[in-house]
């Protein structure tokens, strides 16, 4: 096994959630553009808050791609909700290259929590009243496209 594919197996999106699991669209909160609330069971597991990069506080924070979205979710959301409202994101816009999460820098439980959601850590970043450790989920044709370096077309 190559070294390329190593690190794309690190990348592995977590299982399926069961059916348990649904999200419901709710008016989104101020600023944002979309706002899901999560249930498992019908047991609330919190809120998810999406807004493009390009409108968040991270638009200056790292090479913004037209279809990024910026995941905020609430303090009580649990990574299976995360994950909910991850993959609902990409699967509405098949244009978007990237999910990112803001952590407070070093906040081991958030960045565990978006792990556990299929989010990487990439970066600390300053914004102009903190500093954060960007996470980020990427959909599968990103990740193979990236592997593909050394295939670069001569004409």
């Amino acid at each position: 096994m190559s070294h390329e594919e190593n690190e794309l197996d690190l990348i592995k999106w977590p299982d399926p959630l069961p059916e348990s699991w649904r999200l419901a669209e709710v008016p989104a909160a101020r600023g944002f553009e979309h706002g899901f609330e999560i249930f498992e069971a019908d047991q609330a597991r919190g809120r998810c808050d999406v807004v493009l990069s390009l409108n968040s506080e991270l638009k200056d924070a790292y090479p913004v791609s037209a279809h990024d979205r910026v995941v905020y979710p609430s303090e009580d959301a649990v990574a299976g909700s995360v994950q909910l409202v991850s993959e609902e994101i990409m699967r509405r816009d098949k244009a978007c290259r990237r999910l990112v999460i803001a952590t407070p820098e070093e906040d081991i439980e958030q960045i565990g929590r978006a792990e556990s959601a299929g989010y990487r850590y990439v970066v600390d970043v300053d914004l102009h009243d903190r500093a954060v450790s960007l996470m980020t989920a990427e959909p599968s044709w990103v990740l193979e496209e990236s592997r593909r370096i050394d295939e670069v077309p001569t004409r």
